[in-house]
C-alpha cells in the first residue's frame, strides 16, 4: 500500500506543473467538472464547512469558496498544494481553504470532526481499493448526517468499449473490468487505477455511509480522452451533453458512464 502512495505521489508531484493547461483545453473535462461543481451545490449551501480528498490544483476548491463555502483540502502531492495554495494567495482565500499535503491513509491526523461534507472529484479515490481506514476516518470526521459525494471512475463505459472494439484492441476495451487494476495513462503517466461500478463502491462504505444518490457524469457524451471527437463534432457533443444532464440521476443511465457521482450519507 505505502508504496503504492510512494508511487502516486511521485507522479501526480510530475503532473502538477501541467495540470490548469490541460483541464482548460479540454472542453469535455471542463464540461464534466462543471456538472460536478453544480451537484456539489445542490447539496451543500453556502457556509457550509466541506474537506476535500485529492483536491488537486484547488479548482473546486477556489469556485466552491467563492460560493461562500470553507474548504480543508488535502492532496497526496504537496506540488498540487502547492499550486493551490498560491491560488488561495492569489485570490485572498486565506479565510475560506486550508489545504495540507494528505494522502487518503493521513485524513485521521485532521482534527476537525464536524464537517458537513466529504466531497472527490475525477477519480481520485480509484488509485486505491482499500476503503477500511479511510471510510472510518471519514465517519469520524463528519457531522451526524454528514454526506460524502465523490466522482468516480465507472468500471461500465460505453463509449470506451465502443472505442477500443472498433480498433479491434479486446483487451483495452475490457481492461475497466480487471479487479486488480491496471497501469493507467494518467496525462503521460502510468498509475495503478481501479475502477467500479456503482453498487461495488458504495458496498466498500456501507459500514459507515448509506448510498441516497447516484448520477451519471460522461454516458452519452465522450471519454475526456476522446476530446478529438469535441474539435471535429462540437454541435453534437454539445447536445450529447445536455442529454446526459436530462438523464444524469435517472435509472439505468446513472449506471453507466466513464464516471459516477455518488451520494452517501453518514449512518
Amino acid at each position: 500500500m505505502q508504496d503504492h502512495l510512494s508511487h502516486t505521489k511521485t507522479a501526480v508531484d510530475r503532473l502538477a506543473p501541467g495540470y490548469d493547461d490541460q483541464e482548460s483545453s479540454n472542453a469535455i473535462i471542463k464540461w464534466m467538472r462543471s456538472l460536478v461543481q453544480r451537484v456539489y451545490l445542490s447539496y451543500f449551501p453556502s457556509c457550509s464547512e466541506l474537506l476535500e480528498l485529492n483536491s488537486g490544483t484547488g479548482t473546486d476548491a477556489v469556485y466552491l469558496a467563492g460560493k461562500g463555502i470553507k474548504i480543508f483540502a488535502t492532496d497526496i502531492s504537496p506540488a498540487m498544494i502547492d499550486i493551490l495554495k498560491a491560488k488561495v494567495n492569489a485570490h485572498g482565500l486565506g479565510s475560506m481553504i486550508k489545504a495540507e499535503p494528505y494522502s487518503f491513509d493521513q485524513i485521521s491526523k485532521i482534527d476537525k470532526h464536524d464537517f458537513d461534507g466529504v466531497i472527490s472529484n475525477f477519480g481520485g479515490l480509484n488509485c486505491i481499493n482499500d476503503f477500511n481506514k479511510l471510510s472510518h476516518d471519514l465517519y469520524n470526521r463528519l457531522k451526524p448526517g454528514g454526506l460524502f459525494v465523490a466522482a468516480v471512475m465507472n468500471t461500465a463505459c460505453p463509449w470506451e468499449i465502443f472505442y477500443y472494439l472498433l480498433k479491434f484492441k479486446l483487451g483495452e476495451a475490457f481492461r475497466r473490468f480487471h479487479k486488480e487494476g491496471i497501469e493507467a495513462d494518467f496525462n503521460k503517466e502510468k498509475v495503478r487505477t481501479f475502477y467500479f461500478s456503482p453498487h461495488r463502491f458504495g458496498k466498500y462504505f456501507s459500514r459507515y455511509f448509506k448510498t441516497e444518490r447516484i448520477y451519471t457524469l460522461g454516458l452519452f457524451t465522450p471519454a475526456p480522452y476522446m476530446y478529438g471527437i469535441y474539435d471535429r463534432f462540437p454541435f453534437l457533443v454539445k447536445t450529447l451533453m445536455k442529454i446526459d444532464e436530462a438523464v444524469k440521476g435517472v435509472f439505468p443511465f446513472n449506471r453507466f458512464a466513464d464516471h459516477f457521482i455518488i451520494v452517501m450519507r453518514k449512518k
